[in-house]
């Protein structure tokens, strides 16, 4: 799977929430300041190249629909950012939010109970 520029990214995440939509539908998400709707309708044409976004011919406009998840992208760019800058390693990650202080006494104690959970499950 290859990787979403800036700009495709926010024209998927518009698509990830409408579920399907024409250009108008997504232009009509997009924020301020919006694209021209021409810029859109390239950033759809790659998107499609790519094979992140499937379309069907509706009288003359085209329905847009996502090819791709949003949880099957993150959890692919999740994966790129540990590889590329944490040696691989999700506890480096985990680590760093630890260290710059990202992540709450509450949501520690939470992760740590799932740690626990899925070692006593895969036993």
């Amino acid at each position: 799977m290859k990787s979403l520029t800036k700009a495709e990214e926010q024209v998927m995440q518009i698509l990830w929430e409408l579920k399907h939509g024409f250009l108008k539908d997504i232009m009509d998400k997009m924020p301020e300041p919006k694209a021209h709707s021409n810029t859109v309708a390239t950033i759809l044409k790659i998107l499609i190249e790519k094979g992140f976004v499937n379309y069907e011919v509706q009288g003359r406009n085209n329905l847009y629909k996502p090819a791709v998840s949003k949880s099957e992208y993150g959890k692919k760019s999740i994966n790129q950012l540990v590889k590329g800058y944490f040696e691989g390693s999700p506890a480096k990650l985990l680590s760093h939010f630890v260290n710059e202080n990202k992540l709450s006494q509450e949501e520690l104690e939470a992760l740590l109970e799932q740690i626990k959970n899925a070692k006593n499950h895969n036993q």
